[in-house]
């Protein structure tokens, strides 16, 4: 983690950044010419984030079809509208969200896929292991 400056040259960044942010029509489709995919709204948002540029990202039409994807009856998220969820899609259809600050949803480590309270307490217990003192 936070390597992405010694990993990269400027130019490789950025053309990154272009491709992913390309990959934004309503959600976020995992290569060209593919269809929209609920998971793509935490995998290629959680890749702007880390990049650095999230706030290009049109949150509204994001935020619009993934509850297009979600089942209202028994909850949860499919890949696609009218798909049957799956626990996959749910999981990362709610990090999606998060990534959006969507209210009542816990900030996600990007990096991390988990909360960032999660991470601060894993953090801690790191710190703990290795004797470093808080």
């Amino acid at each position: 983690m936070g390597r992405l400056q010694s990993t990269f040259s400027p130019k490789q960044l950025e053309r990154l950044k272009r491709w992913c942010l390309k990959r934004q029509e309503s959600g976020f489709q995992g290569r060209p010419n593919k269809p929209v995919d609920t998971c793509y709204s935490f995998w290629i948002g959680a890749t702007l984030q880390l990049l650095g540029v999230y706030s290009m990202v049109n949150s509204d039409c994001n935020r619009s079809f993934l509850m297009t994807t979600q089942d209202e009856v028994v909850g949860g998220f499919g890949k696609w509208p009218d798909i049957s969820p799956d626990a996959l899609h749910a999981y990362f259809g709610v990090c999606g969200l998060a990534l959006m600050s969507e209210p009542e949803l816990n900030p996600i480590h990007a990096a991390l896929n988990m909360s960032e309270k999660a991470t601060d307490h894993m953090y801690e217990l790191h710190k703990s292991w290795h004797g470093t003192p808080s």
